[in-house]
């Protein structure tokens, strides 16, 4: 079990070697790509959002415990990579999926506390999975029989404009999912059994990704 400290420390440390990219790319070994553009604060339509820390301390541990490939925002240059029809962050990940093969990414988000559901599967009305529904059917099912409160689609669906929806209108076969964690699991040292329990079950469904 990773202790609430480590995971944010892991977090603070990252963002503060890389203070000066815009964002980082790390190399994997396997087809899936994990990505974590709100770890810092954005800029959409001019107005500044908040950074979702828990989004980044994620998808880093996933990361180091994985095989996957990796890209996070660690700067805000005035910007919104999830929301921006055009980023210097989606064209890297559209050269990573030409150059690599990737086939499927895990963006990873965070939900305000208030949100009603733990967790978030945007699946752009099931179009962003349609390659292989199974998979979506099989991660939806783990997440009910670990006891995470999910919602499909709702409040965010992943879609045209976002990293998941983009890269899919880029490359049809590609299978995408974009997770909202509910911050009150990621933001609350009283959560981490919780936490914890997610991240195990993401890195099971990467494993069973790799095995397909």
């Amino acid at each position: 079990m990773i202790s609430f400290k480590k995971l944010h420390y892991d977090r603070k440390h990252f963002l503060i070697q890389n203070r000066d990219k815009d964002f980082v790319l790390l190399e994997g070994s396997n087809k899936i790509l994990i990505s974590a553009p709100h770890g810092v604060p954005q800029t959409r339509l001019g107005k500044i959002k908040l950074q979702e820390p828990g989004s980044l301390a994620t998808a880093l541990n996933l990361k180091s415990r994985s095989n996957c490939f990796f890209i996070a925002k660690t700067q805000n240059n005035f910007d919104d990579a999830n929301f921006d029809e055009n980023s210097a962050y989606k064209d890297a990940i559209k050269n990573l999926i030409r150059q690599k093969k990737i086939k499927y990414i895990v963006d990873i988000h965070c939900l305000a506390k208030n949100r009603p559901c733990d967790v978030n599967l945007g699946i752009g009305l099931g179009r962003n999975v349609a390659e292989n529904l199974d998979l979506f059917n099989h991660l939806e099912k783990s997440l009910a029989s670990k006891g995470f409160k999910t919602s499909i689609d709702a409040p965010f669906m992943g879609g045209f404009a976002t990293i998941a929806g983009s890269m899919k209108n880029c490359f049809p076969k590609l299978w995408t999912v974009q997770i909202e964690i509910n911050c009150s699991i990621t933001n609350s040292a009283s959560k981490i059994d919780k936490w914890n329990t997610l991240i195990d079950l993401l890195l099971d469904f990467i494993k069973e990704i790799e095995n397909l």
